[in-house]
């Protein structure tokens, strides 16, 4: 009995006793309780991080998550937020009697806490779920690398094969081929781009083979490349060269579109033992045996692209959706199928076909699926098929002229816009159009062929002679294949040749049944006799340095003859190369348009009696003088004398006898004398609409050249360039009157007379200027100022008397002191439209900008070699640069600051001193600002106050060299209501590409201290001693995993020079091995 009874009581002690003492931890154990806490919480956040490395490695991958992972991290963070919230408050409450005893306050707070403990164990172990992702679907077009290239399914598998490839040792030689409008050449220069990015080579060269190789051209363009200059004379001693300047290095070279058997060692690739180890050769090809034949060790084909695929391009470039092509019946879903996956053949038949109408497009499918046999290839039938429909779509004679021209010149061509137009004038319509208006007419063709994908835009300009840029075009070759059997089709048989004399293909009457004939050729005489009366233009190209004999030749078999050209390539190799044209060149009576460039010519009488003649092109030639008789061409429209030397220094009147002349280039004409006494001349011509007049003599003078070249580029569109030398202001003939009131651009070198102003002074003599749209002055001492309305700024009106101006050049004026004197609101306005400025020299020139005017047309400044001005911009201007893109500063000496702070004594007005922007108020500072480059600036104390980071959203370069006072890139803010803490924390600059900091001894970070601006990789710093560590690695921006491998991969591109105080403090995030190239 008394057994049952103890029994019960220790029942009833344990249902009553354990209460109590669980209840009393809440009170007499909290430490511990907060140590499980504690304890709980680590763990839970060391599974979750592990699991969010997992999602964001999926998310890499493009992988969807799951729902239940989203889930559990979503509770997890909820959870973990909770928990924090009940640390924070049980640190701030306390126990009472002086710590001895907990308040009821802390009780209830343990027993949540005790709670929070077993709701962490639940999530605890239940990361592991499954299935965790899936893969997410591909975007199709929107899945892009670059603007450029477009990932599909069918093109990623291959661009991974190619890129592993290029990362496999055993592997040295890859080939990748396909039909012609594939895509092969986009994918190996986008695996290339992608080797160079990822640093695992030390050069990437592409070079382009082509059907007929020219071997000089290869080389050539590897040595460019390689910036390598090759002295030697013969191919295989250049060849050589380069193999040894490549021998050492690890190089991917692309050898794109091989179409026969290829010696690559012709070009200096010869893939020895010792180079297999460290070169890679990716080569492109249209045939599969290629790629035996050179042996290559991993063959890549890369085929059509899928329905879908197709389709998705297609809605692209012809701009409709699935609806539109269901009201069609799918016929452009049919058309896209009869493309048959061809890249080239579905971007150019849906853009010939964008905004067409419903029989449109029906007899489009009609046609295409009809058309006769083309080719015995299947593919080439249908690309073919494909480009001849959009070439009768083209429905413009211009477009579809030029269209067969850009046929005549050889594979790869980067094709002169101007040169098309001219030989365009000479094979168009005749009539009484003017040449403006064919102009107009020929580019409308250009454009519409560019807007059709027949022409692409060449991916550089190319630089003429003279040191000019030039808009270029090229053609893909398989759209040239397509171009060639259309000429045929129409009679317009046309011939390149590259390899053959031009002798033996007229000997063996090759050429009697040619429209065209477009000739690289070697040879120094030719004496045959042309018989080729179908024969419309000739075009040769002489790529030697001899002399070219063609007076035993006759051109009585030629009469029909429309367009001549005999250029020599690179004539400042030797200009004194003798150009000898028979006496029946005169015969030619049909000719339009002549190009002799690069010669020297003897006697060029003969030209009077082409009287048919529209265009005649003498660039960089040597003549006597131009013929007594050139009255005799009455359709002469454009003459080009750029470059060109006359032997006869006194004018003969030849260029007044023109008098339907409209284009008159001489830039660069010698002697200057000869320009001076045709200027008389030249104002008379009733139908000049555009000229190029330069009398300033260079005496190679690099200063000079710097004038030109800046004045040309102010206003690349301009078409009446008018430079004068020792420019008297107070004895202006009218002839140089007139030509400074209707010219676009004008250049003035040593302008005197007691002229101290452009308005009123200049202005007062010429009168208004309406056309101007750039001015370039150089030289000139007596300026003192640009606008002056001091004197009597009532009746200035200076926006009307030059209303246009866009660019302003000033140069070597040792007395300008300021740009602007006075300021009427007519003077301000000019300051809107400008788009331009260049200023050098101007050793005095204390004040560049009035500080009220408005820039907010200005494109790009460049200021250097000055010595009195202390700021740029007031801060109203500078709010004002909402189109300033490039901003250039150097040898400013006395610079202090980019933009005037509040101290300044040159701040006259309160409201030059800014307030605070708001947050939506500084991003709109520079928003279009990408280069920055500042030298040479001793004085400098500030670049940009701190708020206008956030406006500089687009800057791309930021270089700065010799500029011993700078401390801050973005310093501080002289507002005094500007809390420095508004940015705080902000990342900033986040197109920042490329960072150099130069010699500059007082420079502490990009930033002040309390903000970060993220690094670029390609960061140059050197003697920048007080330059911090860790302003590199901020400690607020977290790098992701993606980000790390970047910085590991790049870091070795950077260079650190002169940081006496460089500690490695740590290294984070990528593993040992991904950073092996750190040296």
């Amino acid at each position: 009995m008394a057994d049952i009874v103890l029994s019960i009581v220790a029942k009833v002690a344990e249902y009553l006793v354990e209460p109590v003492i669980h209840e009393g931890k809440y009170f007499f154990c909290v430490s511990r309780v907060i140590k499980d806490l504690q304890n709980e919480k680590e763990e839970l956040k060391s599974e979750r991080d592990s699991l969010q490395d997992r999602v964001e490695q999926a998310k890499e991958r493009t992988d969807l998550i799951e729902k239940p992972v989203e889930e559990w991290l979503n509770n997890v963070k909820k959870l973990l937020d909770e928990v924090e919230d009940l640390e924070q408050r049980m640190s701030t409450t306390d126990n009472c009697f002086q710590g001895r005893c907990p308040t009821w306050k802390r009780y209830c707070l343990c027993k949540k806490i005790v709670k929070k403990i077993e709701a962490m164990g639940k999530f605890k172990g239940k990361s592991n779920i499954h299935p965790f992702s899936r893969r997410s679907p591909l975007p199709g077009i929107q899945y892009e690398s670059s603007e450029n290239f477009t990932y599909f399914e069918s093109t990623k598998v291959a661009y991974n094969q190619l890129l592993e490839a290029v990362q496999d040792d055993c592997i040295n030689m890859i080939g990748v081929y396909g039909m012609g409008g594939s895509g092969k050449t986009t994918l190996v220069t986008e695996v290339g781009n992608k080797a160079e990015e990822l640093n695992l080579f030390d050069k990437v060269i592409s070079i382009t083979v082509s059907q007929t190789p020219n071997i000089k051209n290869i080389q050539g363009k590897m040595a460019d490349m390689l910036n390598l200059k090759l002295d030697e004379e013969t191919e295989d001693g250049r060849a050589q060269r380069i193999w040894l300047t490549l021998r050492e290095k690890r190089v991917l070279i692309i050898v794109d579109d091989i179409w026969g058997e290829f010696k690559l060692k012709d070009v200096g690739i010869r893939l020895d033992n010792e180079c297999k180890s460290r070169w890679k050769i990716l080569i492109t090809t249209r045939r599969q045996e290629i790629c035996d034949l050179l042996d290559c060790q991993k063959r890549i084909h890369l085929g059509l692209l899928s329905n879908d695929e197709s389709w998705t391009l297609f809605q692209k470039h012809a701009n409709i959706d699935n609806a539109f092509s269901e009201s069609l019946m799918d016929v452009p879903l049919r058309l896209c199928d009869e493309c048959k996956g061809l890249p080239i053949a579905i971007v150019i038949l849906g853009s010939s076909l964008k905004g067409k109408s419903k029989d449109e497009w029906e007899v489009a499918l009609q046609t295409l699926r009809y058309s006769e046999s083309i080719e015995d290839h299947e593919g080439v039938r249908t690309a073919l098929s494909c480009l001849k429909l959009s070439y009768d779509y083209l429905k413009n004679k211009d477009a579809e002229l030029l269209f067969l021209m850009c046929s005549f010149f050889p594979e790869d061509s980067k094709i002169s816009k101007e040169y098309l137009i001219r030989c365009g004038v000479g094979l168009g319509r005749e009539g009484a159009f003017s040449l403006a208006s064919r102009r107009s007419r020929i580019q409308v063709g250009i454009n519409k062929l560019l807007d059709s994908c027949l022409l692409m835009p060449a991916e550089e300009s190319r630089h003429n002679w003279h040191g000019y840029s030039e808009e270029t075009v090229k053609m893909h070759d398989l759209v040239r294949d397509a171009a060639i059997w259309i000429a045929k089709r129409l009679n317009h048989k046309s011939l390149v040749n590259l390899d053959k004399p031009l002798s033996t293909l007229a000997e063996d009457y090759i050429i009697r049944d040619y429209f065209a004939v477009f000739s690289w050729c070697e040879e120094n005489k030719i004496s045959f006799q042309w018989d080729a009366p179908n024969l419309e233009i000739l075009l040769l190209h002489i790529d030697n340095l001899h002399s070219l004999n063609l007076s035993y030749a006759t051109f009585e078999g030629i009469k029909g003859l429309k367009v001549f050209s005999i250029i020599r390539p690179y004539p400042f190799f030797s200009s004194s190369q003798l150009l000898s044209l028979p006496q029946s060149t005169q015969l030619l009576t049909n000719l339009r348009t002549l190009c002799l460039n690069g010669w020297q010519l003897d006697d060029i009488s003969f030209i009077s009696s082409l009287t048919a003649l529209e265009v005649l092109d003498l660039q960089s030639c040597h003549i006597n003088e131009l013929p007594n008789k050139m009255e005799n061409l009455s359709r002469l429209r454009l003459l080009d004398l750029t470059n060109c030397f006359i032997l006869q220094k006194n004018y003969n009147g030849a260029i007044g006898k023109c008098s339907q002349l409209e284009e008159l280039y001489a830039l660069g004409c010698k002697p200057e004398e000869y320009l001076s006494q045709s200027l008389m001349d030249i104002v008379t011509l009733p139908k000049l609409q555009r000229f190029v007049i330069n009398t300033i003599k260079k005496n190679n003078d690099p200063d000079v050249e710097e004038h030109l070249n800046n004045a040309g580029n102010i206003c690349p569109e301009g078409v009446r360039f008018l430079s004068l030398d020792v420019f008297n202001i107070s004895n202006l003939k009218t002839s140089k009157q007139n030509l400074l009131q209707i010219a676009e651009i004008v250049c003035l070198q040593h302008l005197h007379g007691g002229c101290k102003n452009v308005i009123p002074d200049m202005i007062g003599v010429v009168g208004a200027m309406k056309n101007l749209s750039s001015l370039s002055l150089d030289d000139c001492a007596d300026i003192e100022c640009l606008f002056d309305t001091t004197t009597d700024p009532v009746c200035v009106d200076s926006h009307a008397l030059i209303p246009k101006l866009v660019g302003l050049e000033l140069l070597r004026l040792e007395n300008l002191k300021e740009v602007c004197q006075g300021q009427p609101l007519q003077v301000l306005r000019l300051f809107e439209k400008l788009e331009k400025i260049y200023i050098k020299d101007c050793f005095k020139l204390h004040s560049i900008f009035p500080w009220e005017c408005n820039l907010q047309n200005l494109k790009i400044l460049d200021i250097g070699h000055n010595f009195a001005c202390e700021a740029l911009f007031s801060m109203s201007v500078a709010e004002s640069l909402h189109q300033l893109q490039e901003l250039y500063i150097h040898c400013c000496y006395a610079l202090k600051h980019i933009i005037a702070s509040g101290r300044d004594h040159c701040l006259s007005t309160s409201n030059d001193i800014a307030s605070a922007p708001t947050s939506s108020h500084f991003r709109m500072l520079m928003p279009n600002m990408k280069r920055l480059y500042i030298s040479h600036c001793p004085k400098l104390e500030s670049i940009f106050p701190i708020f206008f980071i956030g406006g500089l959203a687009q800057l791309q370069e930021i270089a700065i060299v010799n500029a011993p006072k700078l401390k801050y890139i973005f310093g501080e803010c002289d507002q005094g209501n500007h809390s420095s803490h508004w940015y705080e924390g902000q990342i900033m600059l986040p197109h920042l590409e490329v960072l150099t900091l130069e010699n500059l001894q007082n420079l502490i970070g990009i930033c002040l201290e309390n903000y970060h601006a993220k690094w670029p990789f390609e960061t140059t710093v050197s003697n920048c001693p007080k330059l911090t560590p860790s302003e590199t690695t901020p400690p607020k921006v977290v790098l992701c995993e993606d980000q790390q491998k970047k910085l590991a991969s790049k870091i070795k591109n950077s260079t650190l020079r002169g940081l006496p105080q460089l500690n490695l403090i740590s290294c984070v995030g990528p593993a040992p091995g991904q950073i092996l190239s750190l040296q």
